[in-house]
C-alpha cells in the first residue's frame, strides 16, 4: 500500500568520500552557509518500492546528491523524484546531500524492512488470492463525507491502488449509514450474470466500529440497485477478512462502495487483498465471521503443537541430486511456520525442490473428510509456483491436492482445500519449490489441518 513514510531522519555531515564532520553549521569562508532548514524532502512508500522528492531549498550556489546505495551518488536537483525497490529484507540507508563551496549538509531515511512480518504479522489469513481478476485491474477512488444532517464535510483521501492497498483517516464518526463513503470505480473489469463470483476484502482498523458496523457492497458500476451484498459488518481493531461466495454475477463492470459511518474520528483504516474471481469450491467463508478460513490458532487444528520430521531431495536442472536426507541449511521451521531459502542451480521443473514435512503423531481416518489451509508469502516472483501436496506419508498417490501456486513477490497467497477425504495413515506435507530464484525466500505460514465441519 501507498502510505507516507514516517521513518527517522537524522541531520549529520558526511562529506562524498570524506570523514565525517561535527554536526554543527560551518563555513570554511569560501562558500554559502547552508541553514538548518534548508533540507527536506519526501519519502513516499508504494509496496516494495519507496520513492523520495526533493523538496529543499533552492540557494544559489549549493548543488544537491542523492545515495540510494551507500555506494554511489548522483545529482538531485530541487523538485527531483528518484525511487529504488526492495528486493529483500534488510536495513536500507538512503541519503540526500547539500553541498557549497565550503560546506556540506545531508539528511538520512532509514528503515529495517520486514516485508513478512509487516505484511502478515502473526499467521493471519487476509482473504482469498488465486484467479483475482482484480490483479492488473486499475480503478479510480472517490469518498463523501457527511455529518448526521446529511449535509457534507471536508472528505478523508483515499490514498493507494487496488495492487497495493489502500490508506484513508476517518474525518468524521459519520453517523448513520452512507454518510461515510469509499467509491473504488471504473475498474474495467466485466462480470458476468450467467457465472457466479468469490468476493473478499482485508480491513485493518486501529479501532473498534460502532452500531452494525461498516458496509460492503461489491456492485455494478453505474448502477447502484444491482450489487452482491450490502450487509453491515462488524469491525473490531485489528485485521477484519470479510468473504461473499457464490454470488450471483451481473452483466456489467465491477465496482466496490464501502460505507464507514460507525467508526471513530481520527481512525486509520487499510483496505487490503481486495479480491474478485468466478466461484471456487475452495474459497469457503469463514465459519462464524472468524478471520481465517480455517483457524491456525484454533483447538481443531491437528498440526498446532505438532513437530515435524523434515526430509529433502533437491536437483538441479539435469536431475542429478545435491540434497537427499534430512540436512539442508536452506530450511528453517517451527510449529505452524517453515522457511525456504532457494540454493543457487535449482532446477525449474515441479519436483526439483522437494521439502516433506512428516507429522508422525497426526494420524488421519478414510472415515473423515479434512479442511486444510496454509499462507505463503516470498520475497521474489516464483513464476512456477510452489506446490502444496497434503498428503499420505509414504504413499504419493493419496494426497488432498498436488496443485502449484503462482506467487508474486510481497503479496500473501492462500491456499484453502475444504472437506478432503481422509486416508488411514501419517498425514505428510510435501511442498516442493522447483523454480524459486537462487537466494529467494518463500515463508510458509498458519498451516492448519482439521476434520470438516
Amino acid at each position: 500500500m501507498k502510505k507516507l513514510i514516517y521513518s527517522t531522519f537524522v541531520a549529520l555531515f558526511a562529506a562524498l568520500g570524506l570523514a565525517s564532520c561535527s554536526s554543527e553549521e560551518y563555513d570554511l569562508g569560501a562558500g554559502q552557509v547552508i541553514g538548518s532548514d534548508a533540507l527536506s524532502w519526501n519519502a513516499v512508500e508504494d509496496g516494495n518500492t519507496f520513492t523520495f522528492t526533493n523538496t529543499s531549498k533552492d540557494i544559489a550556489g549549493v548543488t544537491y546528491y542523492i545515495t540510494l546505495d551507500g555506494r554511489s551518488s548522483k545529482e538531485f536537483p530541487i523538485g527531483a523524484t528518484e525511487s529504488f525497490s526492495v528486493k529483500k529484507n534488510g536495513y536500507y540507508v538512503v541519503s540526500m546531500y547539500a553541498i557549497s563551496r565550503g560546506q556540506q549538509k545531508s539528511l538520512s531515511w532509514t528503515k529495517n524492512v520486514d516485508w513478512f512480518q509487516e505484511l502478515v504479522g502473526d499467521p493471519q489469513w487476509l482473504g482469498f488470492t488465486e484467479g483475482n481478476l482484480l490483479a492488473d485491474a486499475n480503478a479510480s477512488s472517490r469518498t463523501w463525507f457527511a455529518d448526521g444532517n446529511w449535509s457534507e464535510i471536508p472528505n478523508t483521501t483515499l490514498d493507494g491502488s487496488l495492487q497495493s492497498g489502500y490508506t484513508l483517516t476517518m474525518t468524521t464518526n459519520g453517523g448513520g449509514q452512507w454518510q461515510a463513503q469509499v467509491h473504488i470505480e471504473n475498474t474495467g473489469v466485466a462480470v458476468s450474470s450467467g457465472k457466479t463470483y468469490d468476493f473478499s476484502i482485508a480491513i485493518v482498523s486501529s479501532a473498534d466500529s460502532e452500531g452494525d458496523g461498516v458496509t460492503v457492497k461489491p456492485q455494478m458500476d453505474g448502477n447502484d440497485n444491482t450489487f452482491f451484498s450490502d450487509a453491515r459488518h462488524p469491525v473490531h481493531k485489528g485485521v477484519n477478512v470479510i468473504t461473499l461466495t457464490d454470488q450471483a454475477g451481473f452483466d456489467g463492470n465491477f465496482k466496490l462502495a464501502l460505507d464507514f459511518a460507525g467508526l471513530p474520528e481520527g481512525a486509520e483504516l487499510e483496505l487490503r487483498n481486495i479480491y474478485l474471481a468466478e466461484h471456487k469450491a475452495e474459497n469457503v467463508e469463514a465459519e462464524g465471521g472468524q478471520t481465517w478460513s480455517f483457524d491456525f490458532q484454533s483447538g481443531d487444528n491437528l498440526l498446532k503443537e505438532a513437530v515435524a520430521t523434515p526430509k529433502f531431495w533437491l536437483a538441479h536442472p539435469g536431475w542429478a541430486a545435491f540434497v537427499d536426507g534430512p540436512d539442508f541449511d536452506g530450511f528453517e521451521g517451527s510449529t505452524g511456520e517453515y522457511t525456504f531459502t532457494a540454493p543457487e542451480n535449482l532446477g525449474t521443473d515441479q519436483w526439483h525442490g522437494q521439502a516433506h514435512l512428516v507429522f508422525n503423531d497426526v494420524q488421519l481416518s478414510s472415515g473423515k473428510q479434512y479442511d486444510f489451509s496454509l499462507v505463503l508469502i516470498a520475497d521474489h516472483d516464483v513464476p512456477g509456483g510452489v506446490t502444496v501436496k497434503p498428503q499420505q506419508d509414504g504413499d504419493d498417490n493419496t494426497f488432498f491436492s498436488d496443485a502449484r501456486h503462482e506467487l508474486k513477490a510481497f503479496q500473501p497467497t492462500a491456499v484453502t482445500l475444504p472437506a478432503n477425504a481422509g486416508f488411514d495413515g501419517t498425514f505428510q506435507l510435501c511442498l516442493d519449490f522447483a523454480g524459486t530464484p537462487a537466494g529467494a525466500t518463500v515463508r510458509v505460514l498458519g498451516v492448519y489441518l482439521g476434520e470438516a465441519k
